[in-house]
């Protein structure tokens, strides 16, 4: 496999194979199937608990950030959507789209290790390749952001 992300003038230039587009253009989807924290251990797992110990500050933090987290999850999702399409051809990520890349990863894997973490039960190889990927591509971009950045 052939690294994704290089250097470039004007930011990162991300070239893709065809199958990563294809299954990275699921991420988003991914991302929005997070239910609610009774049924859905994702969403227990992509929360910010500020106070976990304390439910009525953990509430009020909740109520004063939930939705700039929202807000800054879904321009995130939009800017890594727009962006992975473009990389069978090849595209320039700005530094802004990198990091909105990073985190969108991140929580893709946050959301896949807590479904299929499940106690008494073992992760599927499929489960566990897309996984590893989402890993390796994670840290393959975090690496040329650490050679850009200043």
């Amino acid at each position: 496999m052939s690294e994704p992300f290089a250097p470039c003038a004007g930011g990162i230039r991300m070239t893709l194979a065809p199958w990563e587009v294809e299954l990275l253009s699921l991420v988003p989807a991914l991302l929005d199937s997070v239910g609610n924290f009774d049924h859905d251990p994702a969403a227990t797992r992509l929360a910010l608990r500020a106070y976990p110990l304390d439910p009525e500050a953990d509430a009020e933090f909740g109520r004063l950030l939930d939705d700039e987290l929202d807000h800054g999850r879904a321009a995130d999702r939009s800017a890594f959507a727009i962006t992975v399409e473009g990389g069978v051809d090849g595209v320039v990520l700005s530094t802004h789209e990198a990091e909105a890349w990073l985190r969108v990863l991140a929580e893709a894997r946050l959301v896949q290790a807590a479904r299929t973490s499940v106690p008494g039960t073992t992760r599927s190889e499929s489960d566990q390749a897309l996984f590893d990927y989402l890993s390796w591509l994670q840290g393959s971009l975090v690496e040329i952001l650490d050679e850009v950045l200043p």
